[in-house]
């Protein structure tokens, strides 16, 4: 997760969790693995043919296209629809649960109308959303633990299954999606 878009490198990504999976190499276990994609749809239906079971994640951080394509221009070619459908068969092929990631930024996609919308968006999907404080870069700003909490409330009492995940690393600007240097101009 974090090293680019695994899906537009399908065959050594499968092949690095391959090694580091096999007895003979690390033995990680597979469900230590989290393949994590922008929705490359294609992607997600050689994986559903595979037979590993390392997880499926989904940044979706938007509960509509409109806003979605707003933030993530990916959308444009990969619409939320075309993206749930292939979730959908990826499920019925593996019978595995898909994790959803949502970053949440402060007054873009946190609102409690956000949080309505994702709900209705995935409450018949076998997944969870996994809520993701957005790491300070350039102008956007985290939403509040308060407003967090509202938006998790929201989505629990809808009955959709949700994780926060614990922040680490933005003191050293090396948290999700803070891969960047600063330049030093002296």
């Amino acid at each position: 997760m974090g090293m680019g878009e695994p899906f537009l490198n399908y065959d050594n990504v499968l092949a690095a969790i391959k090694i580091l999976n096999d007895k003979e190499g690390f033995n990680l276990g597979a469900r230590h693995f989290s393949i994590s994609t922008v929705g490359i749809t294609e992607g997600i239906e050689k994986l559903a043919q595979e037979k590993m079971e390392v997880n499926l994640a989904i940044s979706l951080h938007a509960p509509n296209d409109k806003l979605r394509s707003s933030i993530m221009p990916i959308n444009k070619k990969y619409p939320l629809g075309k993206i749930l459908r292939a979730v959908d068969e990826y499920i019925k092929q593996t019978r595995r649960r898909v994790m959803f990631e949502y970053i949440m930024i402060e007054e873009i996609n946190d609102s409690d109308d956000c949080a309505r919308q994702l709900a209705d968006l995935l409450k018949n999907t076998l997944g969870f959303v996994n809520l993701i404080t957005y790491n300070p870069t350039g102008i956007f700003k985290p939403s509040s633990s308060q407003r967090l909490n509202k938006f998790k409330e929201i989505l629990e009492k809808a009955g959709v299954a949700v994780t926060q995940r614990y922040r680490f690393g933005d003191d050293i600007k090396g948290a999700c999606g803070q891969l960047a240097g600063n330049a030093n101009n002296n």
